[in-house]
C-alpha cells in the first residue's frame, strides 16, 4: 500500500501507518523548514509538496492512505480554541485532498480538545464527500510512554466499503 502524507511533521504517524499496514510513504507535504529536515533523512527520495493550500491535487500521485496530523492549535488550549476562524485551520485543504485522491483510508490524529471544536463538521464534511469515520482516544502511555498526552485518531473510509 502507498500512504500520502498531509501535515507530515516528523513523520511518526507515517512511521506508525507504514508499520501497521506494511505500506510505504511515497509523497508528503510539510511546510515547515525544520520538520522538513527530518523528513528528508527519514523518508529520502520522496517528494514533499510543500504548502497544503497550493496543492493541485491533480499532479499528486494516487495513494491508498492519507495521513494527517493536522495543526491541533484551532482546537487546543493552548491555542485559544478559535476553531475554524484560526488561520491554522488546514482540515478544508486535507478534506480536498480526500475528495479529489479516494484513498482507501484517510488515517488522522488531533489534540482530545477536537472532541469538543470543530470535530462534528470534521465527520459531517467526511461523510460529504462518501466517507465513514471511526475514532478513538489513545493516551501515550498505553504505548509505554512515561505521560499521558491523549490524541484523538480518527480512521475514515468510503462508505459501503469492507473496511
Amino acid at each position: 500500500m502507498k500512504i500520502g502524507s498531509l501535515c507530515t511533521g516528523y513523520g511518526g504517524l507515517d512511521l506508525a501507518v507504514e508499520a501497521h499496514f506494511n505500506a510505504k510513504t511515497i509523497w508528503c507535504s510539510e511546510y515547515d523548514k525544520h520538520a522538513s529536515k527530518i523528513i528528508e533523512k527519514r523518508f529520502p527520495d520522496i517528494p514533499n509538496y510543500g504548502d497544503l493550500t497550493k496543492i493541485d491535487w491533480a499532479t499528486v500521485p494516487k495513494v491508498d492512505i492519507i495521513t494527517a496530523g493536522y495543526p491541533c492549535q484551532p482546537f487546543s488550549q493552548a491555542g485559544k480554541r478559535k476553531g475554524t476562524e484560526d488561520e491554522r485551520h488546514l482540515f478544508p485543504y486535507i478534506l480536498e485532498g480526500i475528495r479529489y485522491l479516494r484513498p482507501k483510508y484517510a488515517i488522522l490524529e488531533n489534540v482530545r480538545g477536537h472532541l469538543t471544536l470543530g470535530f462534528d463538521t470534521v465527520l459531517r464534511d467526511l461523510a460529504s464527500i462518501g466517507y465513514d469515520a471511526k475514532w478513538s482516544i489513545v493516551r501515550a502511555s498505553e504505548a509505554g510512554a512515561p505521560h499521558q498526552r491523549a490524541r484523538l485518531f480518527i480512521v475514515a473510509h468510503p462508505q459501503n466499503s469492507s473496511s
